[in-house]
């Protein structure tokens, strides 16, 4: 079986790990403080500082720029359903704007629609690595004296027109979860050049208690279940848990376990942060050796299958590979398993948001759920196993 995921490790993940026992107190701060700087170093930007999640981040980036319960925050029609909740409880009203057909991103068009004198701010994601438009984003929102906040969750080392991702908006966020770029087992970032952004979030971060305990749980977690994954146990799991019976359960679960975990809000580890200077520094060339793999895959694709548009207005970072299906995406899933295939389907790979939010107006972002599959594509992935996805994806194409 031909996993959807890996999670990249590292031999110097262990060995951080047994250090974070006794690397703690002022020595772990120090190291938080230079991958924070680190990171703001590699952006171009004044102020970055880790948080205990990419939610977290987006909790304090709302702070930051003065959200009230009330506010109206536009919101992609297309992207993680589990933020909507997040913020609802904070009493913002939600408002989602369609996507663009080819770069699944939001349209700045559909934007500029739902922009009232209630809008406190726009979330802007650059969706699976995909730069949006985000000059027009920002555009608009100073015509209408809007804020914007970047969701880089995906886009980590993305550019447009040679401008790091992140520094467009009033502040932006980053995940450093295991399946992200920059993984540091859990973790999060902020990043600002508003002085009155930078001292909320500082005034928040610093009152906040240190333990390495819950990251090196994470990672340990993780170690276990990459294990399983690398196995030849997990043909029968996989077939078992993403069942048409399971999947949905099975997912609900998966989330929730991993989200019982992000609800605390801890300071950063110096754990985390040695992980994510030395990851820092190989971003680039992931990014770059990936979308070139990415695009020897969108290249080889059989037709019927139709790729996102990834680099219309600036050079993509790699987050996924995802593709929209010829034929529906549950037949894909079972015929896919018989042949050795996991991928991710509707709500594993993400969620259509207007549906969610009752908007009977994003029909792209609904076109768009229904048909998108997460195709099996990481680093790890071998050159005989990329092979084997190709003609898997033919034989499926084919019928």
């Amino acid at each position: 079986m031909i996993p959807r995921r890996r999670v990249p490790i590292a031999r110097t993940d262990f060995v951080e790990w047994f250090r974070s026992f006794v690397r703690r107190g002022a020595s772990a701060a120090d190291d938080v403080s230079r991958f924070e700087r680190a990171v703001a170093d590699y952006l171009g930007c004044e102020f970055a500082r880790a948080t205990s999640s990419g939610r977290d981040a987006i909790e304090l980036a709302l702070d930051g720029v003065g959200a009230q319960p009330g506010d109206e925050v536009i919101v992609p029609a297309y992207t993680l359903g589990e933020l909507l909740p997040l913020l609802q409880a904070r009493g913002l009203k939600l408002l989602a704007a369609d996507i663009e057909a080819d770069t699944f991103n939001i349209d700045p068009r559909r934007v500029a629609d739902r922009i009232t004198p209630k809008t406190r701010a726009i979330l802007a994601t650059h969706l699976l690595g995909a730069p949006c438009d985000i000059e027009a984003i920002c555009a608009l929102a100073r015509e209408h004296d809007v804020a914007v906040i970047e969701d880089c969750a995906h886009g980590f080392g993305a550019s447009v027109a040679g401008r790091k991702v992140g520094t467009f908006g009033d502040a932006a966020i980053f995940s450093l979860e295991v399946n992200k770029a920059v993984p540091t087992y859990g973790g999060g970032i902020i990043v600002t050049g508003d002085p009155k952004i930078a001292e909320s979030v500082s005034a928040a971060l610093d009152a906040r208690p240190r333990s390495e305990r819950a990251a090196r749980k994470k990672a340990f977690s993780t170690w276990v279940e990459e294990s399983l994954i690398r196995s030849p146990f997990y043909a029968i799991l996989a077939r078992i848990l993403f069942s048409e019976k399971f999947a949905r359960t099975f997912e609900r679960f998966y989330r929730g376990s991993h989200d019982r975990l992000r609800t605390v809000k801890r300071a950063y580890t110096g754990f985390q942060a040695r992980l994510g200077i030395a990851r820092l520094g190989q971003l680039d060339d992931r990014n770059e050796r990936l979308n070139r793999r990415w695009d020897e895959l969108a290249g080889q694709l059989p037709d019927g299958f139709t790729v996102q548009v990834r680099d219309r207005v600036g050079t993509p970072a790699f987050y996924n590979f995802v593709a929209l299906s010829p034929i529906g995406p549950k037949a894909l899933r079972r015929r896919a398993m018989r042949l050795g295939l996991d991928v991710g389907i509707g709500s594993e790979v993400m969620d259509d948001c207007g549906r969610m939010l009752d908007a009977d107006d994003c029909p792209t972002a609904t076109r768009v759920a229904e048909r998108a599959v997460l195709l099996p594509f990481y680093d790890g992935l071998s050159r005989r196993r990329f092979r084997r996805l190709v003609r898997t994806l033919e034989k499926l194409a084919a019928g």
